[in-house]
């Protein structure tokens, strides 16, 4: 039998993480924490059993003083935004994005002397002579707050920029003058380091992840090979990483002071090679500026290793638990950051296994056991939260991991460090080779990595699940882990974990069954993207995506966005993609769409020359053939039938060849199976309206897409009175520099008694099946605690 765990610290860890999590988490509102308190208070007043409720309570409270500061730290007046304004800035980082080179600025100091607390994102366009970290500049900045997409599942950037304390971002106008140039020592070590990294962008840019925690500069095939098998970790500067760091220096350590018999006596060699090693973890946190993941990783290794060197006094897990209550009191922020409770799910796992291994005989067999356990476990515990985070199953996980996690922390990671401690000792031919033997490791566990990705599975989208799903799947395994111990009957219990897993992966699997067609314009920023949902009789969704922007070479776009909006709608296929034409603020996101899903069946193109020489739409035809899929162009006078519904391809002729690139956009007319019509026009102006007017191609419309996004070139009065839609959604980015919709654009549609949408402010849904309430605008992304909490800090100060 198991023995009975003394976990004493049990109960005030989850009353402390409780308060906290009350206060911190955005959909519990501000007046709901106050009944709480009251509560609390009340019950710590009148009940002699209040030992909960005060750790409750405190957790509360701190996390009341933590939120509030974080306000303060990103509270800003009007006078900072909408305006050109001159500041003098401390240059923290450093990141370059391909068309652009981002500054996190702080210690900002306007001309006039007003200070800003929090720190600000600026973007310098130029590619000229460009600052460096530590250095103090003078630049001229237009600002605006951050702002969120509000697409369904969509990321909460306002979140983000919140808990790094981000203020405001905006562009760098003109250049930039230097005022001081006071780089740390740590900055110079750090350029140390990146002068001795290969040249090759795969290798220098996971070398760079791991010793500098810059992952940027890593090509976007690998980052996406990694998350898709799980291994996503090996590219952070966490647990793995300082943990192998501390153990390979405290091994060291310790085979060092054992070659002598007198030392040994002496000396108390594990407490030796347990400091060494928690400063070797520290001194490597350090050179890569201690980002919030490595605080944690490190904080979590300290109590790990107090836990092992105390584990005949006290249960491990208690220890365990006091340094997951000093970390939400160091950064209470963390209650909802993933990396945390990822940490901590893996160090438990590890405290849970490391007694099994060391009472076997067998140590290397123990330790190998050990290792597979860790990463099963922890895979297992924490799948709930990388499939609603990450919005995918890692199949292979486990294999990537026991064939990477040795592979980098044996030899990968042991030869950067050596590379890293010459380049810092100035010996930069040494440097240089030893970062090239470590390359040669990372690209045979990349080489690994992108043919598990092609293995069945590698790369297995799925759609949003209910959270009693997550919780039910969690509760299962928890229990039957439990009684697997208790009872001493492993191997049933593991038959009955695996049933549970593969069960609960099956139901992640299937797509949802959509009650009613739904067409959504989606909010991507200054860029056109629209989906039709159609509810099929069989039960099953027909998908219809048209264009996806994005900016070349980027990771997250309008193809990002319209997966994860499809996903958190029950659907990981496309049957259509229609790209209007082929310009990058409709089509540039498409690759990354494709990236997204399980499956796009057939591409939809304008039959025209620029298409069939465009570059970007010639990768993209060809993954779409490589995958099975099917390329459809079309030409004026097209009809096809879409699920339930019937395309007229109203504009362009074949071989269409205008001056303006504009004019090749498909224009479609959609007749839905409620007769109802809806019209696709892209980018068309002037001179295509004129020629459908001519040939009355334009009739009534119950919904339509605003031509070139509300622009002046476009939606002439004549066409609008043609048209006379009841809806009107014109595709634009918030605070968008072109001024769309025009507002003489938008005075044309009102006058024909149109209802005017505008996907700037959230994403459009159009429910063309019902009676009442049809159009309706996501903005579920709301703050409404954080607006509260910032009245109070204008109140106050």
């Amino acid at each position: 039998m198991m023995q009975r765990l003394h976990i004493p610290i049990l109960m005030p860890a989850l009353a402390w993480v409780l308060g906290i999590a009350l206060v911190r988490l955005e959909w519990v509102s501000w007046q709901w924490d106050m009944g709480v308190m009251i509560i609390l208070l009340l019950w710590i007043a009148v009940s002699s059993h209040r030992y909960f409720c005060l750790w409750m309570l405190a957790g509360m409270l701190w996390g009341s003083v933590t939120f509030l500061h974080d306000v303060w730290q990103t509270h800003y007046d009007a006078s900072w935004v909408d305006q050109k304004i001159s500041v003098q800035a401390d240059i923290e980082h450093i990141q370059f994005r391909g068309s652009s080179t981002r500054l996190r600025l702080q210690h900002l100091v306007r001309d006039d002397g007003q200070i800003l607390h929090g720190r600000v994102d600026a973007y310098l366009w130029s590619y000229g002579n460009l600052p460096k970290e530590g250095q103090r500049i003078h630049v001229i900045l237009k600002l605006h707050p951050p702002h969120n997409h509000q697409n369904p599942g969509g990321f909460d950037y306002e979140t983000y920029c919140f808990k790094q304390h981000i203020a405001l971002m905006g562009s760098v106008y003109g250049g930039w003058t230097l005022i001081s140039s006071q780089q740390s020592m740590l900055d110079n070590m750090r350029a140390k380091v990146r002068s001795v990294l290969p040249k090759d962008m795969e290798e220098r840019g996971i070398l760079s992840a791991l010793l500098l925690a810059e992952r940027y500069a890593i090509p976007i095939h690998i980052q996406d090979a990694f998350a898709a098998t799980g291994a996503a970790h090996l590219l952070a500067i966490s647990g793995l990483h300082v943990g192998m760091v501390a153990a390979w220096t405290g091994f060291l350590t310790f085979y060092f002071l054992t070659r002598r018999e007198a030392w040994m006596i002496h000396i108390p060699v594990k407490a030796y090679a347990l400091v060494a090693g928690i400063g070797a973890a520290v001194a490597y946190a350090t050179l890569a500026s201690w980002p919030l993941p490595t605080q944690r990783a490190a904080l979590m290794l300290a109590a790990a290793a107090l836990a092992w060197w105390l584990r005949a006094r006290y249960a491990p897990i208690n220890i365990l638990l006091a340094a997951l209550m000093l970390i939400l009191c160091w950064d209470a922020a963390s209650i909802t950051s993933v990396s945390l409770w990822l940490s901590f799910s893996a160090t438990l796992a590890l405290l849970m296994f490391m007694q099994a291994s060391a009472s076997s005989q067998s140590k290397i067999w123990a330790y190998l056991k050990s290792m597979m356990y860790v990463s099963l476990v922890a895979s297992l515990a924490t799948l709930p939260l990388i499939v609603e985070v990450f919005g995918r199953i890692p199949v292979w996980s486990l294999v990537a991991n026991v064939l990477l996690v040795p592979l980098y922390s044996l030899y990968v990671l042991p030869m950067a460090l050596l590379g890293e401690m010459m380049a810092l000792l100035g010996w930069h031919d040494g440097a240089s080779g030893l970062m090239h033997w470590a390359g040669l490791g990372i690209d045979m566990g990349n080489q690994c990595l992108l043919h598990i990705h092609q293995w069945w599975g590698g790369n297995l989208w799925v759609s949003g699940a209910a959270w009693w799903w997550h919780g039910l799947y969690l509760l299962s395994m928890i229990i039957l882990a439990i009684w697997g111990m208790r009872q001493q009957k492993q191997k049933k219990s593991m038959f009955l974990m695996a049933c549970v897993v593969m069960f609960y992966v099956v139901l992640l699997m299937q797509e949802k069954a959509p009650r009613e067609t739904l067409w959504v314009a989606w909010d991507v920023g200054q860029g056109a993207a629209a989906s039709l949902i159609q509810a099929m009789p069989e039960g099953k969704a027909h998908v219809f995506v048209v264009d996806v922007p994005g900016r070349k070479g980027s990771r997250f776009n309008g193809g990002t966005t319209v997966a994860t909006g499809l996903r958190a709608l029950g659907q990981t296929h496309i049957d259509v993609l229609m790209l209007s034409h082929a310009q990058s603020d409709h089509d540039g996101g498409a690759l990354r769409l494709m990236d997204s899903v399980r499956s796009v069946h057939e591409l939809w193109l304008a039959d025209v020359p620029v298409n069939h020489r465009d570059k970007t739409l010639q990768t993209l035809i060809h993954r779409i053939q490589s995958t099975g899929g099917k390329i459809r162009w079309l030409k004026q006078g097209d009809v096809l039938a879409l699920g339930r519904v019937k395309v007229h391809v109203l504009w362009p002729p074949k071989a269409y060849a205008p001056n303006n690139d504009n004019n090749t956009s498909l224009v479609c007319s959609i007749v839905l199976a409620n007769q109802k019509r809806l019209l696709i026009a892209g980018d068309m102006e002037k001179p295509v309206e004129k020629i459908l007017l001519t040939q009355h191609a334009i009739t009534h419309y119950d919904m339509m897409l605003m031509p070139h996004h509300g622009s002046r070139t476009s939606s002439t009065e004549s066409f609008v009175q043609a048209a006379r839609p009841k809806y009107v959604i014109a595709q634009t980015g918030y605070r968008n520099h072109f001024g769309f919709p025009k507002p003489d654009v938008v005075q044309r549609y009102q006058s024909v008694g149109a209802g005017i949408w505008d996907t700037s402010k959230g994403a459009v849904f159009w429910y063309p099946q019902r009676q009442a309430h049809k159009v309706l605008l996501f903005s579920s992304l709301k703050h409404q605690k954080y607006d509260a909490a910032l009245q109070w800090v204008k109140l106050f100060l």
